[in-house]
């Protein structure tokens, strides 16, 4: 882990600028419930072998794989939560299941199936919003410094919604938060800026602060979008 930041000041408190910052690739997204400790990349995590070689093939179709962990919980049986999401368009949704990390049941067919964004037959529709913050101190120090703390404090909010994760992309902008299923990236927040973000969620909308964009949206379309943000003062979505 690098033990100091790297980055610099400004990124973390925002004076330099984070919006159209989201990944532009990715729009399949596959959770898997993982106790840690985080590895580099999600491919690399310490798994029983039929689950490694499951990350592998989602990797392959060009799946976004995020490993997550409840805040402040390490133990993890053979039944792992796992969620399947899509981000793009105007009806993005989420599936959750539980799936055994020793036999996983998820077949080759629901990882094609999402990497087109066709729903999958496995587990069911979700419809409670899963709230992501990335805390992989093994990808940046600034993550677990600044993700940590926010997780446990927003997991306190919004019990049963929030998750630990891996590298989400920008660790210059940690603290990042992500909100499923419609991908949208917010860094560097604080707890205060997260529960407005979240809020406004809530109410179908967006808000300015520090809003880097959405996931699978090209940067051209987020650049846009930021804009009338700004013009508005907030943004609905559908």
């Amino acid at each position: 882990m690098v033990a100091v930041c790297e980055h610099g000041a400004e990124c973390h408190s925002g004076a330099e600028p984070s919006a159209a910052s989201a990944p532009e690739a990715s729009r399949a997204w596959l959770l898997i419930e993982h106790p840690g400790p985080w590895p580099h990349e999600a491919a690399e995590a310490a798994q029983p072998a039929p689950l490694a070689a499951l990350v592998k093939s989602a990797g392959e179709f060009g799946l976004r794989v995020q490993l997550i962990r409840r805040p402040g919980r390490r133990r993890v049986g053979d039944v792992r939560t796992v969620f399947l999401g899509w981000t793009a368009g105007t009806e993005p949704w989420l599936r959750r299941a539980g799936m055994s990390a020793s036999a996983p049941e998820l077949a080759e067919r629901d990882l094609k199936e999402l990497a087109a964004g066709i729903v999958p037959s496995f587990g069911v529709g979700w419809d409670d919003p899963v709230f992501l913050v990335c805390t992989n101190g093994k990808r940046s120090a600034c993550c677990a410094r600044f993700g940590a703390p926010l997780a446990q404090a927003l997991a306190a909010r919004h019990p049963g919604q929030v998750w630990e994760t891996t590298h989400v992309g920008g660790h210059r902008f940690a603290a990042n938060l992500v909100i499923l299923p419609h991908g949208l990236y917010y860094g560097p927040v604080s707890v205060g800026l997260a529960a407005t973000a979240i809020d406004a969620y809530q109410r179908g909308a967006i808000v300015p602060e520090r809003y880097r964009g959405r996931a699978g949206q090209p940067r051209a379309e987020q650049e846009a979008e930021y804009a009338r943000l700004l013009e508005g003062g907030t943004l609905r979505f559908s």
